[in-house]
């Protein structure tokens, strides 16, 4: 069965799991998990603060600085309006927003980050994976690594 989106239930559902997975991976500093999200080759995208990573090596390398630069804050982010169409070529667009907090353990995080992401979604050895994630960012308090 086929929604709106032209998905199958199975995919939609197996793609909303990625999302929440790589949210998880990423808030939690899982250095693996977060590059598994990813295609072989898959890119990470902030084009309004220079930052690409290209490929699991670099995207895990990107995960284990960004989880070093925290300290012992946490972080937690969520994604909302999540549409999903299925390309003609296979793979997926999906759109959402995030909502991104930072926190000192113990107290109430604070809103550090708003934006969206376009995303092309792929099939690779049978698992949903991005193949691109491109954030845009409508405020932030990250700050790209010199």
């Amino acid at each position: 069965m086929s929604g709106v989106s032209g998905l199958p239930s199975q995919d939609f559902l197996e793609i909303h799991n990625l999302y929440a997975y790589y949210n998880l991976c990423s808030d939690d500093g899982d250095a693996e998990g977060f590059a598994s999200c990813f295609a072989k080759a898959g890119v990470l995208r902030i084009d309004s603060i220079g930052l690409r990573h290209e490929g699991r090596d670099n995207l895990r390398a990107f995960k284990l600085a960004d989880a070093s630069r925290r300290g012992a804050r946490y972080r937690r982010h969520w994604n909302g309006s999540l549409y999903l169409k299925k390309q003609s070529d296979g793979s997926v667009m999906g759109r959402c927003y995030l909502h991104g907090y930072n926190g000192e353990p113990g107290q109430t995080p604070v809103l550090s980050d708003v934006g969206s992401y376009v995303d092309r979604l792929i099939l690779e050895n049978g698992a949903w994976c991005f193949a691109e994630r491109s954030i845009t960012m409508d405020a932030s308090s990250f700050k790209a690594p010199k």
